[in-house]
């Protein structure tokens, strides 16, 4: 047998067929040791994108801007023109009466000259006629330049970065060596697939705010609007001119009583 298996004898490669039977096989020998791990297989298809992350809270507000510099004042309006002048008010009251002659002298020396009369009493003061109406507002003046925008805020922080994905499963263990006196290494096992990549982390905080811009300057004032009407005096009817001491009286308080009625003085 041992003459069989190692060419100690006459075998049945080119020598005559003087072989004996085959005897049985063998005792199965040792198991071989586990072949060394696998190389590292190529990195397996890039997994689903993970789902968007939730919008971050809006960040705060940013502080407000410093208020704009003052504008410039306007430019004077110009003035509108002068109404017309109001009606001439009443003349005052009637010239008071001559005072009466002195008394005629004697014939013969040369009397005395009469005394002048006294000068009547001033008529009242005619009443001021009611002040004419407002003139309309001009017109606004345009609204001013809007202020420069204010300077971009910083961007928010990066978003911490999401979990590790699973580890892949092992790969299969390599296939065993061919049996002999020490038996064979096996080969080297096929390296598992990659596991599937993790998803992705969740979006950064918004970042804040800018600042507001600076406010504009103030849009100069629009030009006065043009004067109102002038106001107008109604007149009072006219009084005959006193004659003498007896009608004076008479004559005055009629020309109170005109005034009154014309709204020149109150009642």
């Amino acid at each position: 047998m041992f003459d069989f298996l190692f060419g100690g004898g006459g075998n049945c490669c080119g020598r005559p067929p003087q072989c004996g039977v085959p005897g049985p096989t063998g005792p199965r020998g040792p198991q071989g040791k586990n072949g060394p791990q696998g190389l590292v297989g190529p990195t397996g298809p890039m997994g689903l994108p993970g789902v968007a992350g939730s919008a971050g809270p809006t960040g705060p507000t940013g502080p407000t801007g410093p208020q704009g510099a003052q504008g410039a004042a306007g430019a004077q309006g110009v003035s509108g023109p002068t109404g017309p002048t109001g009606p001439t008010g009443p003349a005052g009251g009637p010239t008071g009466p001559t005072g009466p002659t002195g008394p005629q002298g004697l014939q013969g020396v040369q009397g005395l000259a009469g005394v002048t009369g006294s000068t009547g009493p001033a008529g009242p003061q005619g009443a001021t006629g009611p002040t004419g109406p407002t003139g309309p507002t001009g017109p606004q003046g345009a609204t001013g330049a809007q202020g420069p925008t204010g300077a971009t805020g910083t961007t928010g922080a990066e978003g911490p970065t999401g979990p590790t994905g699973p580890t892949g499963p092992q790969g299969p263990q390599g296939i065993q060596g061919v049996q002999g006196a020490a038996g064979a290494t096996g080969a080297t096992g096929a390296e598992g697939p990659t596991g599937p990549t993790g998803p992705t982390g969740p979006q950064g905080a918004q970042g804040t705010a800018g600042a507001t811009g600076a406010e504009g300057p103030t849009g100069p004032t629009g030009p006065t609007g043009p004067q109102g009407p002038q106001g107008s005096v109604t007149p009072a009817a006219a009084v005959n001119d006193a004659t003498g001491t007896g009608d004076i009286v008479t004559q005055f308080n009629e020309l109170l009583a005109n005034m009154r009625t014309a709204g020149l003085l109150a009642t």
